[in-house]
Order: structure tokens, then C-alpha cells, then sequence
């Protein structure tokens, strides 16, 4: 069938490939290869970041990239002076998350999923809360827990 079936890469545009590899490294993405003023992939996980090169100038944009964390409040009390924050770590119930530029302008964001918090207001409110009302079986219920 000739659909779409998974994300293959993400590439992002970088004035100096050699300072945005070892910005992702730093995150923890693990160097695939380089070529030298060319092209650089790394990898997390199942995820690959291409990085091109590109003599435009950088502008702070938003990429809408966000890499999970266990510990973002962690993650930026050991990195706050040596990487390039917007801002410090906001807590909300559904998680924490701060936002970063890489060396070329790139704002990423960082995030701590909470589920367990999102878990207890679906639990205190469900009675409030249509889909549970109409839901009468527990296992499509979207306040299962």
C-alpha cells in the first residue's frame, strides 16, 4: 500500500555542523557518522537527526521538537550554564518542560511527562466529565486509569 508508515528523520539546518553535533551529543544522541561540511546524522533511540549545512543566517525558530527527559529541572540545573535556555523549567499537572536553542537558533523543548498527576484529576473529576458519563465500560472509558 502506498501510504505513509513512520517518521523517518528529522533534519535541522546548522551554520557549524562540528558545534551542532556535539550540541545533540550533550542532549545524548549518539554520533552516526559525519562528513565535514556536509552532513551529520545522529541518532536517539529510534529516532535520526540529520544536520545540513547552511550559510543563511540564523534566526531563532521554533521546530515544534521536543525531547523527553526524567528530570527536567535536573537536566537544566546541569546544563543552565553551558547551554542556551529561554527559560527555566515550568511545572504544569501534565508535566514539566523548558525550551532551548541550539547553535544555530533552533528552539527545542525538554519535557518530564507526569501521567500519574494526569491519572488523579481525570480520576477526582470523571464524575464531571461527559466521556465518562457515556462510557459505561471501564476498558474504553477515557478516565481509565
Amino acid at each position: 500500500m502506498a501510504t505513509v508508515n513512520r517518521l523517518s528523520m528529522i533534519i535541522l539546518m546548522q551554520q557549524d555542523i562540528d558545534k551542532a553535533v556535539t550540541f545533540y551529543q550533550t542532549l545524548g544522541c549518539t554520533l552516526r557518522f559525519k562528513l565535514p561540511g556536509q552532513w551529520a546524522e545522529l541518532s536517539l533511540a529510534d529516532m535520526i537527526i540529520g544536520l545540513c549545512p547552511t550559510s543563511q543566517p540564523s534566526e531563532p525558530r521554533r521546530t515544534g521538537l521536543v525531547f523527553a527527559v526524567d528530570d527536567v529541572q535536573a537536566f537544566y540545573n546541569v546544563h543552565k550554564d553551558t547551554l542556551q535556555f529561554l527559560n527555566e523549567p515550568v511545572i504544569k499537572t501534565h508535566g514539566g518542560m523548558v525550551s532551548m536553542q541550539d547553535p544555530y537558533g533552533n528552539i527545542i523543548d525538554l519535557y518530564q511527562a507526569t501521567p500519574e498527576k494526569v491519572q488523579e484529576i481525570l480520576k477526582k473529576n470523571c464524575s464531571k466529565n461527559p466521556c465518562c458519563k457515556e462510557n459505561k465500560e471501564p476498558a474504553t472509558s477515557c478516565c481509565k486509569a
